[in-house]
């Protein structure tokens, strides 16, 4: 059993499909599978005083009775509980059951439960949501939790797994990438394929 030092487990919970990879004693990174594929949906479907079902058992569950049913919790993190069935649950319940198969795999991959992780989250979500993110890892029984923004990730394993340089790029801002909220958003595109943004040093 390799143990807590010795391996980094880095999840992406998305809102239809969870995926997860796996570094060993600084082994190359490899991509966890979930019902013999590399994604989990992250759905889940509660039954009384039973453990919630996750990804495809949980769509299995849907089919009998689909009020117990939850297809994407990421969705609820506002919500505060959630009612499958005749039963309330935390979100963050709801999104650490799908950590916990997560974790269950990295453990069974890896030889022993992951020193580390890394969780990612949108880049617009503030204090609260993050909260909710942080304490659903906590109730998974994940070991050092990590946040980090989606685009962060993204890049980081862009530049060092893929080994890819990132091109510098102006800053724009756009105002129409972000719908329904006032502060605008970055975008990479730039004013001549996106057509509605302007340089980020006229917006400031």
């Amino acid at each position: 059993m390799y143990g807590y030092e010795s391996s980094r487990l880095g999840i992406d919970f998305g809102t239809t499909h969870t995926v997860a990879a796996l570094t060993v004693q600084g082994a190359r990174v490899q991509q966890l599978l979930f019902d013999s594929g590399p994604l989990l949906s992250s759905a889940v479907y509660g039954e009384d005083d039973r453990p919630l079902l996750v990804g495809r058992d949980a769509h299995r569950g849907a089919r009998v009775d689909p009020t117990r049913f939850e297809p994407n919790p990421k969705r609820r993190i506002d919500d505060g509980t959630v009612l499958l069935g005749t039963r309330e649950y935390p979100v963050a319940e709801l999104v650490a059951a799908v950590l916990r198969r997560v974790a269950a795999e990295a453990a069974r991959v890896g030889g022993g439960s992951p020193g580390a992780t890394v969780l990612t989250y949108p880049a617009n979500w503030a204090t609260t949501r993050r909260g909710v993110l942080a304490e659903a890892a906590q109730r998974a029984g994940l070991g050092q939790l990590t946040l980090v923004p989606e685009p962060v990730a993204a890049a980081a394993y862009f530049t060092t797994v893929l080994g890819r340089p990132v091109p510098p790029a102006p800053p724009w801002w756009c105002t129409t990438s972000a719908p329904a909220r006032s502060t605008p958003a970055c975008c990479a595109a730039g004013p001549t394929r996106c057509g509605r943004c302007s340089p980020a040093t006229a917006s400031t």
